[in-house]
């Protein structure tokens, strides 16, 4: 028999991140067919806490949060550790202002959405309000803004971090 300790620490992970990243498709679909709509305002809060956490994980991990470019590969960071390796992105911080693109080619909630059978528009809603929640709690001076997604056909999402106006 094989014990935990002999599964590799990679397959571990995308193990337990691609089960956790299909809970909320599994809640939703569940909470709909017993009790039918209105939870989407509770949704939105569990996602809204979820993205709090990073700012108390990125200063345990002593990660640099000054500027755009620190705040986006903090993000895009600490939410491929939460959502998994499945999570492809690419990072660039603007070299004349302090602005940050992250561009995301794989999304695990995207697909776990489509294997599910949920549409993946749903996860719209839930990712724009956890974005929002993580950048403020990494430094509040700065802002998210999702140019394109996924979750709504485009080829990759574009997300942009610069600071509040």
């Amino acid at each position: 028999m094989t014990g935990i300790e002999q599964i590799p620490a990679d397959l571990k992970w995308s193990i337990a991140t691609r089960a956790a990243t299909a809970m909320p498709f599994a809640y939703n679909r569940m909470i709909a067919e017993r009790f039918g709509g209105g939870f989407e305002e509770a949704d939105l809060a569990i996602w809204q806490e979820a993205g709090k956490r990073q700012g108390a994980l990125a200063r345990g991990f002593a990660m640099p949060l000054k500027h755009a470019g620190d705040v986006a590969r903090a993000y895009d960071t600490l939410s491929t550790l939460m959502l998994g390796p499945e999570r492809q992105s690419l990072v660039k911080a603007a070299r004349d202002r302090d602005c940050a693109g992250i561009f995301v080619s794989s999304c695990p909630m995207c697909a776990r959405a489509i294997e599910t059978g949920a549409d993946p528009h749903a996860s719209c809603a839930t990712c724009r309000t956890y974005g929002e929640s993580a950048v403020e709690s990494l430094n509040p001076a700065y802002g998210i803004a999702h140019l394109s997604g996924i979750c709504v056909g485009d080829r990759q999402c574009e997300i942009r971090i610069e600071p509040k106006r």
